[in-house]
C-alpha cells in the first residue's frame, strides 16, 4: 500500500466522528472513506472489485445517514 494511501486511513481513524456526532457529519466521514476505498481500487496492486464495493457500502450508508437527518428536522 502506498503512503498517500496509508496517511489517508491514519487521517479517516483519527477524524472518525465521535459518539453522538450529527447525522451530517457522519454522513460526510463515510462519503470521505468511500473516496478512499475509490482510491485503493484504482491503485495497482489491490483488490479492485473488494474495494469499489467497500466504497458502494460507504456511500450507501451516508445516503441513508443523511435521508434519516433530513427526517428528524
Amino acid at each position: 500500500m502506498n503512503y498517500h494511501i496509508l496517511r489517508e486511513f491514519g487521517e479517516l481513524i483519527l477524524n472518525r466522528p465521535c459518539l453522538g456526532a450529527p447525522p451530517a457529519e457522519v454522513a460526510a466521514w463515510y462519503e470521505r472513506k468511500a473516496d478512499l476505498f475509490e482510491c485503493i481500487a484504482a491503485a495497482e496492486g489491490h483488490d479492485p472489485v473488494g474495494a469499489l464495493r467497500q466504497a458502494r457500502l460507504a456511500r450507501r450508508h451516508a445516503s441513508r445517514l443523511v435521508t434519516a437527518g433530513s427526517h428528524a428536522a
